[in-house]
């Protein structure tokens, strides 16, 4: 249950506190110890705090939000440090006579890792006018309500990066507000009255969208007509509880949609759903088509399974924050091809002694881009499968762009994995107009790309583009493309706003220059690449994005 704590409709210069009140998880006497301070301190006037959000199976302490002073992430742990079960590094006994790491650093890190790199849109804008100052628009503190300063900073080390260690000292010289705080100690968001990433309100903005993540009442998403779906689509968005399926189509055949519908109809029968991609940028996409599709509500509240029980993020991520939710070492990853597997076998050697968390178990585990994949981590992930639904997986055999071949139609490899007869396929796309089609079917014939054949429906979307032209540019170098794509943006913005042009590369370094390209010429991008590029050129061999032109300065 949450309840709303305003102090005063009428003095909005008062906090607004969001409590989670759990009976299955109760409040420790730290955290009663802050929320009571939150509430009663002038010090967190003005800030939106709200405690234990659910954040894609994460569930910080508390999230603290100023729209001009910044955002605080705080982790409370009630140790008693001067306990023999405690090491200094982070270490604490296990009942299995080891040592294991459990620093809180890592943890509140990884929350703010996340929420800045795969939950917040506008940390992009942040970052592009910042750099990598912009990675400080997030502070994050550990509170420890039962021992000394000296304990606490021995215990975690005292190489703690940028994260701030607070005791019950610190919190109670904060909550005056007649006492001068210090930026480095304090929190520069409570010592500053304005935080540098206000500028041109761009710090606003992303506390405004963080605060609609953060709501246990909806997604504050526009709402739009759901998609209506076709008979194939329906029919395979049916629940089937007790399933471990495969499904592939053809581009635009309407496999995300699928599963979104899929991820809907379980939510709405109380299940828990997980819905993984492999690239990161499909996240905030699915998460907007599973609001969309899911609509009103049929009663009030009904909404906020969205939040509480519904989590998409990418494989990736999902194995980081098992690794920082049951403090698991996470093993260096740079430079290293097999990091995936030991980060698995991290995890499993792990779960052999000792439980895993409740809010890691899924009845409904829904895989897109499965292609990308590899029938291991399919194997790994029934580990957190309640079986109480279903394991459904989309693919895109056309579209295997890192060479992992396709496995889900190769018996050897999908052995264990529980899947039964043929994959199907959805072959019809609703996306791209006949004309599209014939296009990639005479690139096809013309470079001997044998793949599926996409079927159109007749008069599909046949207004969607007045005119398709196919050119092919060779150039000696980096300046003649640039000078081209220029020429061909300046051409289709005669009749198309700067928001309508999408420019696709299979090469990052080739999008880093275009970036720049119009970065210099004063008009801002939307884009997906490592902007620094990676220097082990293997590990990006394959890396292809886009961006959209966003807004002339």
């Amino acid at each position: 249950m949450i309840k709303q704590n305003k102090h005063s409709n009428l003095d909005k210069t008062k906090s607004i506190i969001f409590e989670s009140i759990n009976p299955n998880d109760p409040r420790t006497e730290g955290e009663s110890y802050l929320i009571n301070i939150f509430k009663e301190s002038s010090r967190f006037d003005g800030w939106t705090i709200f405690e234990e959000p659910h954040i894609n199976s994460m569930k910080p302490d508390f999230v603290l939000l100023h729209p001009t002073k910044g955002i605080l992430i705080i982790e409370v742990k009630d140790w008693r440090l001067d306990l023999q079960i405690y090491e200094n590094g982070g270490y604490i006994h296990g009942n299995d006579g080891n040592l294991h790491k459990k620093n809180p650093i890592d943890q509140v890190e990884n929350y703010k890792n996340n929420i800045l790199k795969s939950e917040l849109i506008n940390s992009v804008y942040l970052s592009e006018n910042f750099g990598e100052q912009y990675y400080g628009c997030i502070e994050v503190i550990v509170y420890f309500h039962k021992a000394s300063n000296d304990q606490a900073i021995e215990f975690c080390g005292e190489n703690n990066g940028y994260t701030k260690i607070w005791t019950k000292n610190d919190i109670n010289y904060i909550k005056n507000p007649q006492n001068k705080l210090s930026p480095e100690l304090h929190t520069y968001a409570l010592s500053l009255n304005h935080s540098k990433f206000s500028y041109s309100g761009m710090l606003q903005s992303m506390v405004e969208e963080l605060n609609c993540h953060l709501q246990y009442s909806d997604y504050n998403y526009e709402r739009r007509e759901s998609h209506k779906l076709s008979g194939d689509q329906e029919r395979l968005a049916k629940l089937s509880p007790g399933s471990v399926r495969r499904w592939g189509g053809v581009a635009g055949s309407g496999k995300s949609l699928t599963l979104c519908e899929k991820a809907v109809k379980a939510l709405k029968k109380n299940n828990k759903v997980l819905i993984l991609t492999f690239n990161i940028t499909l996240v905030h996409y699915l998460r907007d088509l599973c609001s969309q599709q899911f609509g009103e509500g049929q009663y009030e509240g009904e909404r906020k399974k969205l939040k509480q029980e519904l989590t998409i993020t990418y494989f990736h991520q999902f194995l980081i924050d098992i690794m920082k939710e049951h403090s698991i070492d996470v093993p260096k990853s740079k430079d290293d091809k097999e990091f995936t597997k030991k980060w698995i076998r991290c995890i499993n050697e792990y779960l052999k002694n000792n439980s895993k968390k409740s809010q890691f178990n899924y009845d409904y585990i829904l895989i897109d881009e499965g292609q990308d994949f590899e029938g291991e981590w399919i194997r790994f992930l029934k580990t957190f499968f309640t079986k109480k639904g279903e394991m459904f997986i989309v693919y895109d055999k056309a579209q295997d762009l890192f060479e992992h071949g396709i496995w889900i139609e190769d018996s050897e490899q999908i052995k264990d994995i529980g899947f039964r007869g043929s994959a199907g396929s959805l072959k019809y796309t609703h996306r791209l107009p006949s004309l599209i089609v014939e296009k990639i079917h005479e690139v096809r014939k013309a470079t001997q790309i044998d793949e599926e054949k996409i079927l159109t429906f007749p008069n599909s979307q046949i207004d969607l583009l007045q005119k398709i032209t196919w050119i092919n540019h060779e150039t000696d170098n980096i300046e003649e493309k640039l000078s081209q794509i220029s020429h061909l943006v300046d051409i289709l913005r005669k009749n198309n706003t700067w928001e309508d042009i999408t420019i696709i590369t299979t090469n990052e370094n080739t999008g880093v220059k275009i970036v720049e390209f119009y970065k210099n010429r004063r008009i801002s991008t939307s884009h997906v690449y490592d902007m620094n590029c990676e220097k082990d050129k293997k590990s990006v061999k394959k890396r292809s994005g886009s961006f959209k032109v966003e807004q002339v300065d």
